[in-house]
């Protein structure tokens, strides 16, 4: 059974109005404040540890502690554990609370190999294994969707739950009316590298013709998002300190991108100005991932969708062409749940007016809804 619900969310005025008396509550009485900001065995600055997933490939694990239920954050792509880093010591005030950074991000290992979703599924599995978590809740963000079916596929009765933030696109839950255009842009190449060995293959062109279609539609829609966009441009003064360079992303990511994920991403110098990206050259990498349509999922999972959106500064402020953005998107949203509402162990939860980084947009809401949802899961062990 599916339950959909939207999100009943306090007025901004009434909730700045909140905001303002909680602050001057905890002028008012600091030590109150302080002792219901932190639960016992958390921390701030998480336990780091790496674990090996295959020879010669560790993967950066972050432990923020707490009891009870053990819950792992995965990050989305571009992104590593440390993107929770204001998220996860408040899930610590109930739940035993982890992250784990992908390979090839951040500081975990970056092999030539092993950018599938099976794999990393298999990754995740291994280091929870590795961590003794029993029951666990995987919490994923974006990209980190394909990886949370890829454990409940590969995996099944491995994890109690799935937790879904923005995560529940094509790459989790295939659409065959809409595709996915990674996905289907790798078919498609492979259908023309067939044609190319067999070329009066009447079966084949006919499944080319179809593949080709359905990705030029895709194609198209990307261009709806990113014609008039406009890519993030931090100036140097938007660049000279880490809080500087917070302010400037708050428009793109409608919160604050913390400190421990920015040091992760981006070289700081010596007068604390943000410099160049981070990155790791793979070369394999774009040849391995987007490969595999998930369509069923097996495992309890709470999908968590921005709808309406809250859309970043960058799009485009053209009238008409943010008008056809808007209704593809909504096109493609609908379309999306529509999939999800087949599945028979899945609860859907619509967020409006917050940004694809959920988590950071609406953090509170965010907490509230993960908190309800696993509190309610069934306990077939006892946890860690």
């Amino acid at each position: 059974m599916i339950d959909i619900n939207f999100s009943q969310k306090i007025g901004l005025r009434r909730l700045s109005t909140i905001r303002w008396w909680l602050f001057c509550l905890c002028l008012v009485l600091p030590t109150a404040c302080v002792s219901q900001s932190a639960s016992e065995g958390t921390n701030t600055h998480p336990r780091q540890q790496f674990i090996a997933v295959a020879q010669d490939v560790k993967l950066e694990v972050l432990d923020w502690g707490g009891s009870g239920r053990n819950v792992v954050l995965l990050a989305g792509g571009g992104n590593t554990a440390h993107v929770y880093a204001s998220l996860a010591p408040k899930l610590a005030m109930q739940f035993h609370v982890f992250g784990i950074t992908r390979r090839g991000s951040g500081q975990s290992s970056a092999p030539s190999s092993g950018y599938t979703a099976k794999q990393f599924g298999d990754d995740v599995v291994i280091v929870l294994d590795a961590l003794h978590l029993t029951d666990p809740v995987l919490v994923g963000h974006s990209i980190a969707g394909e990886e949370m079916s890829a454990v409940s596929k590969y995996h099944p009765g491995r994890v109690s739950a799935l937790v879904y933030l923005d995560a529940g696109g094509s790459f989790a839950l295939y659409n065959p009316e809409h595709g996915d255009i990674d996905t289907d842009r790798v078919e498609l190449q492979e259908d023309l590298s067939k044609l190319g060995h067999n070329t009066f293959d009447d079966a084949l062109i006919t499944k080319t013709l179809a593949d080709e279609t359905r990705y030029r539609r895709n194609l198209q829609d990307l261009r709806d998002e990113v014609e008039g966009a406009a890519a993030p441009s931090p100036t140097v003064a938007d660049r000279s300190s880490i809080a500087s360079f917070q302010k400037y992303f708050t428009g793109y990511y409608g919160g604050i991108l913390p400190e421990d994920e920015i040091r992760q991403q981006y070289q700081i110098t010596a007068t604390g100005a943000v410099g160049n990206r981070i990155g790791h050259p793979i070369p394999n990498k774009a040849n391995e991932i987007e490969k595999e349509r998930f369509r069923v999922l097996d495992t309890r999972a709470l999908v968590i969708i921005p709808f309406p959106d809250a859309f970043n500064i960058g799009v485009t402020h053209d009238p008409a062409k943010l008008a056809a953005y808007k209704a593809q998107e909504a096109s493609r949203k609908e379309a999306q749940i529509a999939i999800w509402r087949k599945q028979p162990n899945v609860q859907i939860v619509m967020v409006p007016n917050v940004t694809h980084y959920i988590f950071l947009s609406d953090e509170s809401e965010v907490i509230s809804l993960i908190t309800r949802f696993v509190n309610d899961l069934p306990r077939t062990s006892r946890p860690d």
